[in-house]
């Protein structure tokens, strides 16, 4: 697939930036020989951007890639299982590639992102066939109007929650339940830790300064975390060693034990519940 050979220069800054970082793993992922994630469109796009990407992000780290591939899997997962027609919602996915990853033609997608960053991904991307821009925050309930009601989604809010706060967290999860009963949903965390550490002013390199990210959770605190919200329930939690230990041995061997567990990141996925009488049932 081929896009422009002319430099885009983009205007970015605070978290609509952060968007370029994960882009910058996938991409160098394309040079490995057994690669974990096939993203050709991402290095086709690192190469028209005209952005330091390895003076910005330092050079490239796994932990997007297996973030990304987990999402894909699951995706799959979701879309092999699915009932009706399948609809995947990404919150807050900037110039994600991946319905070009998961080239599925009956997934009907649904990309949800503040108007700075949609505006990025129509000028950037190619189009796509069955692929939706909603400009709003992912926090405003409008967005809910533009997906079909009465569908059961895969949503996901990977990159999203760590830039919100806690209160607005839970309503943003409460939200989905509540509008997606029977939704299955995909998030990631970050150990509250690092989430301090952003909060005084992070230094990714001496030339990038990560945005803060008020939400932190350890990994073994997000299933009770979930249950406090009404509506749904972590179906399962992974760190970030746990998906695709091949490429993480040392961090896979490091998930085991509890206290460094907890100074891990979190991958979740979760599932709503569809309300009855006396509570929720799957």
């Amino acid at each position: 697939m081929t896009i422009t050979a002319q430099k885009s220069i983009l205007d970015l800054s605070d978290v609509p930036e952060t968007m370029l970082w994960p882009l910058w793993n996938r991409a160098a992922e394309q040079k490995r020989p057994q690669r974990l994630l096939d993203d050709p469109l991402a290095a086709e796009l690192v190469d028209q951007i005209d952005y330091d990407f390895r003076g910005m992000f330092g050079p490239p780290s796994v932990f997007h890639v297996i973030r990304a591939r987990l999402c894909d899997d699951l995706i799959a997962d979701y879309v092999d299982s699915c009932d009706g027609d399948p609809i995947v919602v990404s919150l807050g996915d900037g110039i994600d590639t991946q319905a070009w990853r998961v080239a599925i033609p009956e997934i009907q997608w649904f990309h949800v992102d503040v108007p700075e960053a949609i505006a990025v991904r129509e000028r950037l991307l190619p189009k796509k066939p069955r692929s939706h821009t909603i400009a709003c925050s992912a926090l405003d309930p409008i967005w809910l109007d533009g997906i079909p009601r009465n569908s059961t989604p895969f949503v996901s809010a990977a990159g999203l929650l760590m830039y919100l706060e806690e209160n607005d967290v839970v309503r943003l999860l409460a939200m989905i339940a509540d509008w997606f009963p029977g939704a299955t949903v995909f998030f990631d965390t970050i150990p509250p830790g690092f989430s301090r550490k952003t909060l005084s002013g992070f230094k990714v390199t001496n030339e990038y300064t990560a945005p803060p990210m008020p939400w932190g959770i350890a990994v073994d605190d997000i299933a009770d975390f979930l249950e406090r919200i009404p509506g749904i329930a972590a179906h399962r939690v992974w760190t970030y060693g746990e998906p695709y230990p091949q490429r993480t041995r040392l961090f896979a061997w490091l998930s085991r034990i509890s206290f460094l567990r907890n100074l891990a990141g979190g991958l979740v996925l979760a599932k709503t519940y569809r309300k009855v009488a006396n509570g929720y049932y799957g």
